[in-house]
């Protein structure tokens, strides 16, 4: 039988059909393989952010070791024994009362103790076992503390006092006629405001940092946030940042 021209161009209408067939089966084929790859990696995106995330919010840092609040210290007195208790390292640690010795405040949060006698005060953190000092010859002792977390503050006549757990005490001497007027403390943040100036003071660090207020500058308020102290007079605002040690001021416009 002769081929025409009307065969071959039916046999190559065909072999179109078959290739084009051929084709859209290996697309068909492609876009089954990328949908399956889709669907698993949706799956394992659904996963890590639902069963495999951890249902705490994320943290911020505060300080390179990270504010915890979460109370370890416990202090126990017996008789004239004291008694501190460390649940981070199972430590006791234990001190005594001299005779006659009088406690006129007993507190401890976070990672801090402190007790005070009518003779010293006693500060206790982790790792550390109890931590004195001792008022001076004419020194008016404190009947009260401000304890946080990671600070603890207490002021007398003379002097301002901070414990920062392992750094132990630290202490900022008044000048003559000068006195305490504010103390505030957040979770790793202090502050003793007096007459004349503003002592910071931050966990990591062994000193006051000082700033001095301008003649006639008067104080109007103190606030304290975590890892923030800010101090309004009626001149300026000054802000202490704990983790820097340092005070940033901003003048007020005058009306």
């Amino acid at each position: 039988m002769p081929i025409t021209s009307m065969h071959l161009l039916s046999s190559g209408f065909a072999l179109g059909r078959s290739r084009g067939g051929s084709i859209r089966a290996l697309l068909l084929a492609h876009l089954a393989v990328l949908r399956a790859i889709v669907l698993v990696s949706g799956t394992f995106a659904l996963f890590a952010l639902g069963l495999g995330a951890s249902p705490a919010k994320a943290q911020v840092s505060l300080l390179p070791d990270e504010v915890e609040r979460v109370d370890v210290i416990v202090i126990e007195v017996d008789n004239r024994d004291v008694f501190g208790f460390d649940a981070l390292s199972g430590r006791r640690s234990a001190t005594r009362l001299e005779i006659g010795e009088q406690i006129v405040f007993s507190e401890s949060r976070g990672r801090v103790g402190l007790l005070l006698t009518d003779r010293r005060a006693l500060g206790i953190a982790p790792g550390i076992g109890f931590q004195e000092v001792r008022y001076r010859i004419g020194e008016s002792a404190p009947e009260v503390g401000l304890i946080e977390d990671r600070i603890a503050l207490v002021v007398t006549g003379k002097r301002a006092l901070g414990f920062v757990g392992a750094l132990g005490w630290v202490e900022e001497r008044f000048t003559p006629q000068e006195f305490a007027e504010a103390l505030r403390a957040g979770a790793a943040a202090g502050i003793v405001a007096t007459n004349r100036r503003a002592l910071g003071l931050a966990p990591n660090l062994g000193r006051f940092v000082s700033t001095s207020f301008r003649v006639k500058e008067k104080l109007e308020s103190v606030t304290a946030q975590d890892t923030l102290i800010s101090v309004r007079t009626d001149r300026r605002i000054l802000v202490f940042s704990a983790p820097r040690a340092i005070w940033t001021t901003q003048d007020r416009r005058l009306n």
